[in-house]
């Protein structure tokens, strides 16, 4: 049996902040390039790992358009919901969304959570499981949202998660799941979306575990810079084979992405550091007020006004966080 497997497409009709070109344009371009490689690789079954659209209600007249190119095909798209898909991180709102919509009218299949769908082909038994995104996916300590169990009848079991599955550690502070955490799953192959960079495809103890990233960039950081998108084509036999397929009509990244305000803040964000470092470096002040300060080194430095003027709301903003009487004045 051959399965494709694609995630975030986070379809919606405006522009990103970041992209030059036209973004709905470019994106249904790309899904019927998807459609086309499935066609051309006599795929049996698409699997969407979540976030088909940007928002819950998103127009109606952008799921008319994903509706006609999903009829256009006739191939079976099974999904999971992701964050973008439900209202409040709340999969139980998915009957009040589009993407439930679709669902109720069979044009996209859900898998619900504890519900296991089989498929059969060439007398290999294939099972398929599921989880929508919620809000503490990633905050499980036992992951059960990860881990499932596999029939003993079943020749490949197939699990697909929209949650933050990581390879390694990621920065202090978010939740996320590392593919450790997880390996007593007997899932086969474990397909996630949520994580737009995605990750190289691992094998562990037989067991593989896959993000191909987005199929779209929306911010313009250097990784979605120099991305680019693909989608996995699974071809599940005697063995797991599997073919990472890049897609033609993904443009290079400085063909859609716009870096000049990320090159415009990297510099401002420089200069307000050298500003405020010469703040702890110049001289003595018979001074204790933050703003005298900083007032006298402009004058000594002939310091641009728009920087003082940024140095000084920045102050002002964590005076209101900590409490005026709070505020370590700098000396």
């Amino acid at each position: 049996m051959r399965i494709l497997f694609f995630t975030d497409t986070h379809i919606r009709g405006n522009n990103p902040q970041n992209r030059k070109d036209n973004f709905a344009e470019t994106l249904f371009q790309k899904l019927e390039e998807v459609f086309d490689i499935a066609k051309d690789n006599d795929v049996q079954l698409l699997l969407h790992g979540g976030d088909i659209f940007d928002r819950p209600d998103i127009a109606p007249s952008l799921v008319r358009d994903f509706i006609l190119l999903v009829d256009k095909y006739s191939l079976p798209i099974y999904a999971v919901a992701g964050n973008h898909d439900v209202f409040g991180q709340n999969p139980l709102t998915l009957n009040r969304t589009m993407l439930g919509l679709l669902d109720g009218a069979g044009l996209i299949k859900l898998i619900n959570p504890g519900e296991k769908l089989y498929f059969k082909e060439n007398n290999k038994k294939i099972q398929l499981t599921g989880q929508h995104y919620f809000y503490g996916i990633d905050a499980d300590d036992e992951k059960r949202s990860y881990v499932v169990r596999k029939d003993p009848d079943v020749d490949f079991a197939i699990h697909v998660v929209h949650g933050m599955l990581l390879e390694k550690p990621f920065f202090e502070g978010m939740a996320y799941t590392l593919i450790e955490d997880i390996l007593d799953t007997e899932a086969d192959i474990t397909l996630s979306g949520h994580y737009h960079a995605g990750f190289a495809t691992k094998c562990i103890d037989n067991k593989y575990f896959i993000n191909p990233g987005s199929l779209v960039r929306i911010n313009n950081s250097l990784n979605e810079f120099l991305r680019m998108p693909k989608v996995i084509l699974l071809d599940l036999e005697d063995d797991v084979r599997i073919e990472e397929i890049y897609l033609n009509k993904a443009l290079p990244g400085e063909d859609v992405l716009d870096r000049s305000k990320v090159e415009s803040m990297a510099f401002r964000e420089r200069k307000l550091s050298e500003f405020i470092q010469s703040v702890y470096s110049t001289g003595n002040y018979d001074t204790f007020d933050i703003n005298k300060i900083i007032e006298e080194i402009s004058k000594q430095q002939n310091i641009k006004d728009e920087v003082i003027m940024e140095a000084l709301k920045r102050i002002g903003q964590a005076q209101e966080l900590l409490g005026k009487e709070d505020w370590l004045e700098v000396s």
